[in-house]
C-alpha cells in the first residue's frame, strides 16, 4: 500500500495536515523526510508499522505517532530546529538509553544525533519548531524575559527536561485534540492560531524546568555563602537568625536552599559538618596533651554531653574512644 493511498493531506493558509500509515522503513523514511524535516538513517528490518497524524507550517510541526512494532531510529533534525517529545502511552521505549516516561521530556536539536528505540504500542506527541523563531517569540512576552530561554534551549545542555507528569499529560492531551481538529477541519484552524498554540505549549512546559534551574542556582549560592560564613567562625555555633542576617536572606529562603541542595535543614547540615571535622581532628591529634574538650570547643560545641551523644550516633563511638584509639596506633607505630 503506497503512501499516497494512505495519506490524507490538506493545505490551508500554508497549514499542511493529514495522516499516514507506513508499513515499511523505506516508505517511512520518505514520509518523515518530506513532512517533518526529520532524516531517519536506520530502522529495524522486518515487521514495521507506524501511524502518524501530522500538521505543520514552514516553521512548526506537530504530529502524533504510534508504533505497531518495535523500531530502532537513528537520525537528526535538519536545518536549525528543536523537537520536543511528550509520551502519551508509556512502554519500555528509550531515548539514548533513558526510559521515556511521563516525567521526562526528550528534547532534540539540529546537528545532534537522535538514537531511540520504540516498543510496539509506543504513542507520543512531537513538536518541531524553528529554533530562532522559537527563541524570538518566547522572548517577546514577560514570561520570556524572566525565563532564560537561550540557556534552556542551548544545544550543549541536557537532552532531557524533568517535567511534572501532570504537566506532560495535560499538554499531550491538549495537543492531541488540536491535531485531531486540524486534521479533520484544517480550514477552521488558522496558521497563526496553530503556531501560537505550539509556542504556548513550549513556554508552559519549559517554565517549571527553568524555575527549577533558577531555584537550584540561587540555592547553591545561598548554601555556599552560608558555608563561607560558618568556616570564618568555625569555633562558634551560629543560630538560624545569625546565618540569615550574615547571608542577607530570609529564614524561609535559607531553609529552602539547604533542603534543595543537601536535603537537610541548615543547622542539621552545619552540625553534622562540624562533627565530621571534629572526628578528623581527633584522628589526627598528634599531641598527647590534646583533649576532647579542646577539639569540641574548636568546632563550636560548648555542651560536652550533647556533643558526645551526637558524635556517638554518627560514628558509633565516643569522642574519647576515637582519640584514644588513634593515639594508641600512633604510639605503636613510633615504637616499631
Amino acid at each position: 500500500m503506497s503512501t499516497a493511498d494512505q495519506s490524507i493531506a490538506s493545505q490551508s493558509s500554508h497549514l499542511l495536515a493529514g495522516q499516514v500509515q507506513t508499513l515499511d522503513p523505506a516508505e517511512d523514511n520518505q514520509v518523515l523526510g518530506l513532512l517533518y524535516e526529520y532524516e531517519t538513517v536506520q530502522l529495524n528490518q522486518g515487521a514495521f508499522s507506524r501511524h502518524v497524524q501530522f500538521a505543520g507550517t514552514e516553521r512548526s510541526a506537530l504530529y502524533v505517532e504510534e508504533y505497531g512494532a518495535r523500531s530502532h531510529n537513528l537520525g537528526a533534525l535538519r536545518g536549525d530546529r528543536l523537537a520536543f517529545c511528550l509520551p502519551i502511552m508509556e512502554t519500555e521505549s528509550r531515548w539514548w538509553g533513558r526510559s521515556i516516561s511521563h516525567g521526562v521530556m526528550p528534547m532534540s536539536h539540529s546537528g545532534k544525533t537522535i538514537h531511540a528505540t520504540f516498543d510496539a504500542g509506543q504513542r507520543h506527541v512531537v513538536m518541531i519548531l524553528d529554533r530562532q523563531w522559537c527563541l524570538e517569540e518566547l522572548s517577546r512576552g514577560m514570561v520570556g524575559q524572566i525565563l532564560n530561554i537561550e540557556s534552556i534551549l542551548n544545544p550543549q545542555h541536557s537532552s532531557f527536561l524533568e517535567i511534572h507528569p501532570l504537566q506532560v499529560q495535560r499538554w499531550s492531551q491538549r495537543l492531541c485534540r488540536l491535531l485531531t481538529r486540524v486534521v479533520s477541519w484544517p480550514e477552521k484552524v488558522p496558521k497563526q492560531q496553530f503556531e501560537s498554540e505550539l509556542l504556548t505549549a513550549v513556554r508552559s512546559l519549559l517554565e517549571p524546568a527553568e524555575v527549577s534551574q533558577l531555584i537550584e542556582s540561587r540555592s547553591k549560592q545561598v548554601v555556599e555563602m552560608t558555608l563561607t560564613y560558618a568556616d570564618a567562625f568555625q569555633s562558634q555555633s551560629p543560630t538560624v537568625s545569625e546565618l540569615c542576617a550574615n547571608v542577607n536572606v530570609s529564614r524561609r529562603t535559607l531553609e529552602v536552599a539547604f533542603q534543595t541542595i543537601v536535603g537537610k535543614s541548615p543547622l542539621q547540615f552545619l552540625t553534622q559538618r562540624r562533627l565530621c571535622r571534629a572526628y578528623v581532628d581527633l584522628k589526627r591529634a598528634k599531641d598527647e596533651s590534646i583533649r576532647v574538650t579542646d577539639i569540641a570547643f574548636a568546632h563550636g560545641f560548648t555542651e560536652l554531653g550533647r556533643f558526645a551523644n551526637r558524635y556517638q550516633k554518627i560514628f558509633g563511638e565516643l569522642p574519647s574512644e576515637t582519640l584514644r584509639q588513634y593515639s594508641s596506633q600512633r604510639r605503636l607505630a613510633l615504637e616499631i
